[in-house]
């Protein structure tokens, strides 16, 4: 065979097979294709429904919950955070009373009482049956040393939600602020009996009774307090060690 024509016979067989790769390569993208374009179909179908099962407030829908993502921060300190988001969210849903409720809670632990007050009052404006606005809202008046007034929205929360154990665990406090001792531990008491291990409760039982000169009720408490593992300050072990020692179980 003459050289010419056998290099060109080489040089066909490798088109051909070079062209036999391509043509592989290329079905096998474009079947790779065909299969993104249906998932993609797909997930376009579905979306619709996703999105709707988010939560939506006054024909805003978001991707995530913001009251779940503002409890969130709150819960890892970030309360500035917090607050620029329920600012955020309010202003996109301005009638919904849990975003001021929460914006509330929020600038609370942010130090900023006297706006929180105002939020409370506008979300108890929009909705008058959600305890928790009631529950913080007594507090920050307790943080500001507005006892009775504390007490009038601790008041509110147990008629909305009988069985609140940190409503009575918050009123106990106050009462025994205003050295109403007796009544105090009334309400601590209720507290307990609705929760137990409820680690609001302990260490205000516990100087309060040291108020009543109930000692051994007090170390009782105490007990009640290390089994639920609950610190009671020290200051107040060594207050009441110094007037009636603990009693040394047999």
């Amino acid at each position: 065979m003459p050289r010419k024509i056998k290099w060109l016979w080489v040089f066909c067989i490798l088109v051909i097979f070079f062209g036999f790769i391509y043509l592989s390569i290329k079905a096998e993208m474009e079947k790779a294709r065909k299969y993104e374009e249906v998932k993609t179909s797909q997930a376009v179908r579905e979306a619709p429904a996703t999105v709707e099962s988010k939560p939506r407030y006054e024909g805003e829908t978001f991707k995530v919950d913001p009251l779940r993502e503002i409890r969130e921060l709150n819960a890892l300190g970030q309360y500035n955070e917090a607050i620029e988001m329920a600012e955020g969210v309010a202003a996109l849903n301005p009638d919904h009373p849990k975003v001021y409720t929460w914006w509330g809670i929020s600038l609370v632990k942010g130090g900023k009482r006297k706006e929180a007050i105002e939020k409370f009052v506008k979300a108890a404006e929009l909705d008058g049956a959600y305890s928790k606005t009631f529950l913080y809202w007594g507090l920050t008046l307790a943080m500001d040393g507005k006892a009775e007034e504390a007490i009038v929205k601790y008041r509110k929360v147990i008629e909305l939600e009988p069985e609140n154990s940190n409503a009575y665990a918050y009123w106990g406090a106050v009462l025994g602020q205003l050295n109403r001792h007796r009544q105090a531990v009334e309400k601590l008491e209720r507290a307990l009996e609705l929760h137990p291990n409820n680690s609001n409760v302990f260490s205000v039982l516990v100087d309060s009774l040291y108020h009543l000169k109930r000692y051994r009720e007090a170390w009782s408490v105490v007990g009640r307090a290390r089994k639920a593992k609950v610190p009671i300050p020290e200051e107040s072990l060594s207050r009441l060690s110094e007037v009636f020692p603990e009693p040394i179980e047999h």
